[in-house]
């Protein structure tokens, strides 16, 4: 039983790296790499920049391949399309990946959390909100930022230069209810449940990527301000791709693109991709959230192959 003033909750081994061992890897068949027959995606992590609404789009243009990597996992939802024993995805803020680590391994708990911070918030709204922010801006309790993204303003992590989470309560959604979360986390356990989870930066999850492998890259926008890291480095990221191609590796890169009239174009060197595409994502929570107005998103898939 969980009080009203939930203690954190203990991830084993620390929660940084979990899933299968790499011996796994070796013993992958023919039916382990076929794709996985998907036609919708659950929301269960919320989460800024989230692929959920273009994440079919993107799968279909995913080869054929050995292991799948995907080190900016974020709310998973193109890692939902493809998930198997030797799916590797990572990032680098640690209570995402503690709370991936809890759908992997304690469904459950996660499920009991939420319907009772659920009833709790619905007896005392909008306070009981306010309380588990602070908490969790203290604590940084994984099961306190599920609860926070279920019922924050359209769901989008924000944070502030200090890395505190900042996003009001959503006055007028009181959070999906308890019955149906604990059918999506029992849906997407079932998906994750062997996939290695890796709290880390991205070019270290992308370091034992091969020749046959792939990688799926959903990196913040540049002069982003509302993430809970500091801005990507360009020529870095552009060092890591280049790295993949010499490696044999395939990937797929979302960065860039449109927000209503807003250019966000970064063109990536033509030299590292073969092929650009541009995808529509309908309209922009964040842009409706920070401007007060709907903003149509369109963005950029740059494939090397």
């Amino acid at each position: 039983m969980f009080s009203r003033h939930m203690s954190f909750f203990s991830i084993p081994n620390g929660g940084l790296r979990t899933g299968p061992t790499p011996a796994i890897v070796k013993s992958i068949t023919a039916k382990d790499t076929a794709k996985r027959s998907v036609k919708h995606i659950p929301s269960l992590i919320k989460w800024t920049g989230s692929k959920r609404s273009q994440a079919l789009t993107i799968a279909s243009y995913i080869p054929d391949h050995h292991r799948y990597f995907e080190p900016f996992v974020g709310s998973g939802a193109v890692l939902f399309t493809v998930a198997r024993p030797s799916s590797v995805a990572g990032d680098i803020y640690e209570p995402l990946i503690k709370l991936w680590h809890i759908v992997q391994r304690h469904p459950q708990v996660l499920i009991d959390n939420y319907r009772k911070q659920w009833h709790a918030l619905q007896k005392d709204l909008p306070d009981y909100f306010y309380e588990v922010r602070d908490r969790f801006n203290k604590l940084k309790d994984p099961l306190d930022l599920n609860f926070l993204l279920r019922t924050c303003v359209n769901g989008i992590a924000r944070f502030n230069e200090a890395g505190s989470f900042n996003n009001s309560f959503h006055l007028s959604r009181p959070g999906m209810s308890p019955d149906r979360f604990e059918s999506v986390v029992n849906i997407w356990h079932s998906v994750v449940k062997d996939v290695l989870f890796v709290c880390q930066d991205y070019s270290e999850t992308l370091q034992e990527a091969r020749r046959d492998d792939f990688a799926y890259l959903d990196p913040p926008y540049l002069g982003n301000k509302q993430r809970y890291t500091k801005n990507i480095e360009f020529d870095r990221l552009c060092e890591v791709l280049q790295s993949l191609n010499r490696r044999g590796v395939k990937w797929a890169l979302s960065f860039d693109g449109r927000r209503g009239k807003r250019n966000m174009l970064q063109p990536i060197p033509q030299g590292l991709y073969v092929r650009l595409i541009s995808i529509a994502s309908g309209n922009s929570p964040v842009g409706k959230v920070l401007n007060g107005h709907v903003e149509m998103v369109e963005e950029s898939l740059y494939l090397n192959y």
